[in-house]
């Protein structure tokens, strides 16, 4: 596995190796390679199993699924699924589940950094794509933003003097958190319409802006989403767990289960806010 850290400029990276203890045959842990010359560090590692593998050899390869979980310390995780290609045995294809944490003391290797993403450029485009529409609230950036190979998830915050003064979760009832770019693309390559209530995780034909507010029905809590510039129309009320966090920072993350690797849990904390959300089909 590699990992590319882009924050650091010039960007590093690293290369992880799985691997077996030593010691303990039964314990499995990841070897973490970053500059060169430098030794490993070498980190403990969780390995969930499903299915048996016997001759994994394919024109197509296996199909992998990558995130971060935000946690002290942060970890990688990543499901790796065979016969990936195959939707209706998604879920009985043999596949495995690694969660490690990242390395906490070895410099990274530096990478070119021409390959790495326009950041800037795409807040850009982001800024002059959504920020036409009317807005309840003025945007508080930077945006929080998420690319995988399944879902692309932008989330920009309000700033809501409600939002910021909120002291528990009956505060923020009602209230309009920010808005979200959201797009669900096909793992890995199908093409379906099944993303979700209203298609509300598909690729769309017009850019998928929403508003974001919270709501409760029936005791339970749910994340309304409206078009943005059209806060009646109403496109889906997604169910979600929602908790005031004081000094809540900016993150976003996926979460995923090897139970059900077609359903990632989104987690995105904002300032005051943690959500998370399931992303069903």
């Amino acid at each position: 596995m590699g990992i590319k850290q882009a924050s650091p400029r010039p960007p590093k990276a690293y290369v992880g190796m799985l691997q077996r203890n030593r010691r303990n045959q039964g314990q499995w842990e990841v070897a973490w390679y970053g500059e060169r010359g430098a030794p490993p560090e070498v980190v403990p590692a969780t390995v969930e199993q499903v299915g048996e593998f016997g001759d994994m050899a394919r024109p197509d390869g296996p199909c992998v699924k990558f995130s971060f979980k935000f946690s002290k310390p942060s970890e990688v995780d990543i499901i790796i699924i065979f016969r990936c290609k195959e939707k209706d045995i998604l879920r009985s294809s043999p596949r495995i589940h690694v969660t490690a944490p990242l390395p906490q003391n070895l410099q990274g290797r530096e990478i070119n950094s021409s390959a790495d993403p326009d950041m800037q450029g795409f807040v850009s485009k982001l800024k002059d794509t959504c920020c036409g529409k009317p807005k309840p609230f003025p945007p508080d950036w930077p945006p929080q933003i998420l690319f995988r190979n399944d879902a692309s998830v932008v989330v920009v915050p309000y700033d809501n003097p409600k939002v910021r003064e909120a002291q528990s979760l009956d505060d923020l009832i009602g209230q309009d958190i920010g808005f979200v770019y959201v797009r669900k693309k096909p793992f890995p390559d199908w093409t379906t319409t099944d993303c979700g209530p209203n298609g509300v995780w598909c690729p769309l034909s017009e850019e998928p802006f929403y508003n974001v507010r919270v709501i409760r029905q029936r005791e339970a809590i749910f994340i309304q989403l409206t078009k943005l510039g059209n806060p009646s129309q109403v496109v889906a009320a997604l169910p979600a767990e929602v908790a005031v966090e004081p000094s809540g920072g900016r993150e976003i993350g996926i979460m995923d289960s090897i139970d059900s690797p077609n359903e990632p849990v989104l987690e995105v904390r904002l300032p005051k806010i943690k959500i998370i959300i399931k992303i069903e089909r």
